[in-house]
């Protein structure tokens, strides 16, 4: 006999303006951390807008990207290329802090190369512009990116091969679950309906 259709009970929910409070079943970030400035702020919204027992995984850059090319921009005095990235163990803090639970990280580095500076320079303006607070002001001239350019080729110049350019970057990786909410426990507590609806929810099976 034919097996009954299958049905998905995710309910999938835009973050874009203002998130539904506790409808989310996954929050899917990648990549995106690194871009925002008040990040906390963020992971507090990804929070709010889960239902209890509900996923988040995300990915970021972590504070081993572009060793080379900062160590590069501190030798020619430019300042900084790129702003500071957070530490795994910290982002771990920070989803403990927005209410997560049971927070797990893990990171790894990778090592990509292109044929010319042009092309690395051209991919990295895909990652985001520099939000360094301390970032060069004005505009950069030709002379400089051409020297900057010079400079990634000489870093990486190996005799009797071609010329290539290699950069590092660490890729970290997170998730967590929404827990229940805690309870508070006084001689006398007020509970909204909706927060003691969440706690009393029967915890769903996690994988």
């Amino acid at each position: 006999g034919s097996q009954p259709a299958m049905t998905s009970k995710v309910r999938h929910v835009s973050l874009a303006d203002g998130p539904p409070a506790a409808q989310a079943d996954l929050v899917w970030a990648n990549m995106l951390l690194h871009h925002v400035q008040q990040p906390t702020a963020l992971i507090q919204r990804w929070h709010d807008a889960l239902a209890v027992d509900g996923f988040l995984m995300f990915s970021t850059l972590g504070p081993g990207t572009l060793p080379s090319l900062r160590a590069l921009y501190r030798r020619q005095g430019w300042g900084e290329p790129m702003g500071a990235l957070v530490d795994m163990h910290d982002w771990g803090d920070m989803l403990v802090e927005a209410g997560f639970a049971d927070p797990v990280m893990d990171q790894e580095v990778l090592t990509l190369t292109w044929a010319t500076p042009a092309q690395a320079l051209a991919e990295l303006r895909t990652l985001g512009a520099n939000a360094h607070g301390q970032r060069f002001a004005g505009l950069r001239t030709p002379r400089w990116r051409d020297a900057l350019m010079r400079e990634m080729l000489q870093a990486e110049s190996n005799p009797g091969q071609a010329p290539k350019v290699s950069l590092q970057f660490e890729l970290v990786y997170g998730h967590a679950f929404k827990a229940a909410p805690r309870l508070p426990v006084a001689p006398e507590t007020r509970i909204d309906v909706d927060t003691l609806r969440a706690a009393l929810q029967k915890p769903r099976s996690r994988p």
